[in-house]
């Protein structure tokens, strides 16, 4: 089983179809759809048949008992909290741009994780953000003493932009180090500004997975690197929780005993089929 921690949160999606008009209305197109990376990470490898569990806090309201019902809907293992207001994230695209308006909400302010959280599991996902704020920085100290102890695999997401500036870049290289992960998962971007050349692996990571969109994925490691195609997309519905999609399906492969372009072969599969949908969902349900 795999083990996700991190946010749950609501995520609305704005299609813009023009500038928007300073002072006037503008038309758009929107969706609510679930966000957090863990939550997806999770959901995605649900509906794609494998065992999933998944850790966070959402607010004890509406939205946030309906994003956790979703999750156990898809078969995910659902070890959620409610309490205080569930996050949200808002994210504008169109008109050659896209960016993130970031409220997580409960999501950070988990102060206890139950040690039971790693029976049976035999992988671990962890995005950047569970480190990026307490109480949950901190909680996690006992879960990662476990990960040790039990010697799993670990797998951890990049920090995003807002998730570095509450950690800082040489933090995040620190914690690598500190965790030696299997494998560390970041996109050309993220890579960048962590201070790394285009090739570069993150010291203590045995693999440093750099996604670029649709050109050729990077698997870097102290022996050399390796360059992984990405077979074209015929249909783009949404470019919503691709990145999460290409992280399952390298997590599950990995979990199997794959190497790392095989993986990221399982990883690009998944990641299609969310581009083929609306939101973070292969469209598929166990």
């Amino acid at each position: 089983m795999l083990l996700t921690v991190g946010d749950l949160v609501e995520e609305i999606l704005i299609q813009l179809l023009s500038e928007p008009r300073r002072g006037a209305d503008t038309i758009v197109r929107s969706a609510r759809l679930r966000g957090g990376s863990g939550a997806n990470v999770a959901a995605l490898v649900a509906e794609s048949g494998g065992a999933v569990r998944f850790v966070g806090q959402t607010g004890d309201d509406t939205i946030g008992h309906v994003l956790a019902e979703d999750l156990r809907d898809r078969g995910v293992d659902t070890r959620v909290r409610h309490l205080g207001g569930t996050g949200v994230t808002v994210t504008t695209a169109g008109q050659g741009s896209r960016s993130r308006l970031v409220d997580r909400g409960a999501s950070s302010r988990v102060t206890l994780i139950d040690a039971d959280v790693l029976d049976d599991v035999s992988g671990v996902y962890l995005p950047a953000s569970v480190f990026a704020a307490d109480p949950l920085a901190s909680a996690m100290d006992s879960v990662l003493g476990g990960i040790r102890d039990r010697r799993l695999p670990l797998t951890l997401g990049a920090p995003g932009s807002a998730d570095l500036e509450e950690i800082g870049g040489p933090a995040f290289l620190e914690l690598v180090r500190t965790l030696e992960p299997d494998a560390v998962v970041v996109n050309r971007a993220e890579h960048a500004a962590l201070g790394c050349t285009p090739r570069e692996p993150l010291d203590g990571a045995r693999l440093t997975v750099v996604t670029a969109g649709p050109r050729p994925t990077l698997v870097l490691s102290a022996s050399g690197d390796e360059s992984v195609p990405v077979a074209p997309v015929s249909i783009i519905r949404d470019r919503t929780g691709a990145s999460d999609g290409f992280i399952a399906g390298f997590m599950m492969s990995r979990m199997t005993g794959a190497d790392g372009v095989a993986a990221s072969y399982a990883g690009h599969r998944v990641a299609a089929r969310v581009l083929g949908e609306l939101g973070p969902t292969t469209g598929r349900r166990p």
